[in-house]
C-alpha cells in the first residue's frame, strides 16, 4: 500500500478534530499543535476515542465532553513523571558506574577492560572495546586529553576514566559480559538487589525506560517490553499477574511502570537513605483519577503498601 496521506496545517488540524468531538479553546489548541505537535499528542488522546468495531483498528472519534484541556493535563503530568523516572535511572546508574568500576579494577587491575579473559565468551567483547576506543579516541573531555597527553600504553585509559564515556545501555552490556560472578553479586548488593540475575534484569528494564525518556517518549500508560524481574523482598509492593510461557502459566511483575517505580524507589532509597523521590513521586500520582493511575498499573491500594507509605508525610 502507498502512503498518500499530505502534511496539514495547523487550522485543519483543529478542524479535523473538532469534526470528531473534540472540545476545547482555540488558542489553546494552536499552542500546543503548534509546540508539541500533533502526532506526539494522538498518543494521549488515543484512550479517549470511542471504541472501534470488531472489523476496526481505531474510530478516531471522540465521545460528547472530550476536551482538549485533559489531553494537555495528561501530556504535562507525563512530563513530571518522566523527569522524576530520568532523575532516579541518573542516580542507579551513577552508583553503578562507580561500584562495578571499583571491584572490576580491584579485582583485575586498571585496565581490565582490555583484557579479553575478564568477559565471557558469549558476548562480543570486540565490538564493546571498539565502540569504547572510538569514543575515547574522539573524547575532548579534560581526564582523556591528560591521559593522551601524559600516557603512550595502555592506547585507552584505565577503567574509571572510560566508563564515564559509556551510555548506561553499554554500561548494562560490560556488566552483562563481566566474567567475574564475584564482582557482579557484590554489585548487585551494593545496589539493593539480591543477586546478579536480578541485576542484569533490571538494569534491561532500566536502559529501555531510560531511552524513552531521552526521546521524551511517553510513560503514562505503556506496557513495557521488557518485565521487570521477580524480586522478593518487594513483593508487597509490586503487581504480580499471570503470563502464558513456553513453560507454562508463571507469576511475573506486570509490565507497567508502576513496577518499575517500586523498583527505582526501593533502590534510590538504599543509596539515600533520606531520599525524597519516593514521596514526590506518590505526591504526583495522587493527583490523578484513579482511571488513570490504573492505566500505569497502580493498585487499588498502593498508598498503603510499604513502598509509598513510609514516603507519605516526608519533606518532598
Amino acid at each position: 500500500m502507498l502512503y498518500d496521506k499530505p502534511a496539514t496545517t495547523i487550522d485543519e488540524q483543529i478542524a479535523l478534530l473538532r469534526a470528531r468531538g473534540m472540545q476545547g479553546d482555540e488558542a489553546l489548541m494552536r499552542r500546543w499543535l503548534e509546540t508539541v505537535g500533533y502526532y506526539r499528542l494522538s498518543a494521549y488522546w488515543l484512550p479517549f476515542e470511542l471504541p472501534a468495531q470488531a472489523d476496526a483498528t481505531r474510530t478516531k472519534l471522540f465521545p460528547d465532553g472530550t476536551n482538549f484541556e485533559s489531553i494537555v493535563d495528561i501530556y504535562v503530568f507525563d512530563r513530571k513523571l518522566r523527569l522524576l523516572v530520568t532523575e532516579a535511572i541518573e542516580r542507579i546508574e551513577i552508583a553503578l558506574r562507580s561500584r562495578w568500576t571499583n571491584r572490576l579494577t580491584l579485582a583485575h587491575g586498571s585496565h581490565a577492560h582490555l583484557d579479553v579473559t575478564v568477559f565471557q565468551s558469549g558476548y562480543d567483547h570486540l565490538a564493546l572495546l571498539s565502540a569504547l576506543a572510538i569514543r575515547a579516541r574522539e573524547s575532548k573531555e579534560v581526564f582523556v586529553e591528560h591521559y593522551r597527553r601524559k600516557y603512550e600504553e595502555p592506547f585507552m585509559p584505565p577503567l574509571w576514566v572510560v566508563t564515564e564515556l559509556m551510555t548506561f545501555g553499554e554500561l548494562s552490556r560490560w556488566l552483562q559480559a563481566t566474567r567475574d560472578l564475584k564482582v557482579k553479586a557484590a554489585v548487585a548488593k551494593d545496589l539493593g538487589l539480591p543477586n546478579r540475575e536480578v541485576l542484569e534484569g533490571t538494569l534491561q528494564l532500566f536502559s529501555y525506560i531510560r531511552n524513552i525518556c531521552a526521546h521524551h517518549g511517553r510513560l503514562w500508560n505503556r506496557q513495557t517490553v521488557k518485565r521487570l524481574p521477580l524480586i522478593k523482598r518487594f513483593r508487597q509492593d509490586l503487581v504480580i499477574s499471570r503470563v502464558e510461557t513456553d513453560q507454562g502459566v508463571q507469576h511475573q511483575p506486570a509490565n507497567f511502570i508502576y513496577n518499575a517505580l517500586v523498583a527505582l524507589a526501593h533502590m534510590v532509597r538504599h543509596q539515600s537513605g533520606d531520599t525524597s523521590f519516593p514521596a514526590r513521586v506518590a505526591a504526583l500520582v495522587a493527583t490523578r483519577p484513579d482511571h488513570q493511575r490504573r492505566a500505569m498499573g497502580f493498585p487499588q491500594d498502593w498508598a498503603g503498601r510499604p513502598c509509598w507509605a513510609a514516603a507519605v508525610g516526608r519533606p518532598l
